[in-house]
């Protein structure tokens, strides 16, 4: 696995942008229209429901793009109910606190969350549990996204706190595609230092294979 399959694994770069984008647009708008919400809100889910109507033209896999337009429809019906354009974040901010907490408790229960994700593009399922060096990588694949959710909260909390919706707005581009390639790469790096475990089914596979007879050869 290379670090371009650790990042289709996870999403992809295109998926990620797509779940900035609004944010950006919200955030960049409210620039110039403060302290009026509704016109950046409204550019927000335009973007939202453009990228969803390209997604759905083009024929491609919509999970994720339908999961973002939720989550944008979810942010707008929580800042109009509140009126407060900061809380187009809060539910990014959730989002970075559940991530942070799940690979936290998975990875200290010696179940990383990111071995549950990769294994089956890996092929290894699960069997990298039986290996220690494998799941201690895994497990320092863990820590680096722990990592990656814990600078997200410790830079937007402050500024959610103090109502800088411009700047929650900016950062997200920082923090969101290059801190998630660089995250991929130290995966990857990680990961290359330790042969995978192959999976039962494929173990199983190859040996009735070595077990068939060789072909006859007529004449």
């Amino acid at each position: 696995m290379d670090t371009g399959s650790i990042i289709n694994a996870l999403g992809g770069v295109r998926g990620l942008l797509e779940s900035t984008v609004p944010g950006v647009v919200f955030g960049t708008v409210f620039a110039f229209t403060r302290p009026d919400y509704r016109t950046p809100l409204i550019g927000a889910v335009t973007i939202a429901v453009a990228i969803l109507v390209v997604a759905l033209v083009q024929r491609r896999s919509v999970q994720q793009t339908i999961s973002g337009f939720i989550g944008i429809a979810l942010t707008a019906g929580i800042v109009l109910i509140t009126g407060r354009a900061r809380d187009f974040f809060l539910v990014g901010l959730y989002r970075n606190a559940f991530w942070l907490a799940a690979h936290t408790v998975t990875g200290a229960v010696r179940w990383p969350l990111i071995g549950l994700l990769l294994g089956p593009f890996t092929g290894e399922g699960v069997q990298w549990r039986k290996r220690p060096e494998r799941l201690r990588a895994y497990q320092w694949c863990g820590v680096v996204w722990i990592a990656v959710f814990a600078i997200r909260l410790a830079v937007q909390l402050p500024l959610f706190r103090g109502d800088q919706v411009v700047a929650l707005g900016l950062v997200g581009i920082v923090l969101g595609l290059p801190l998630f390639l660089v995250a991929c790469l130290a995966n990857y790096l990680i990961l290359r230092r330790v042969p995978m475990v192959r999976s039962t089914q494929e173990t199983s596979t190859d040996a009735s294979v070595q077990r068939q007879p060789p072909p006859v050869t007529p004449g």
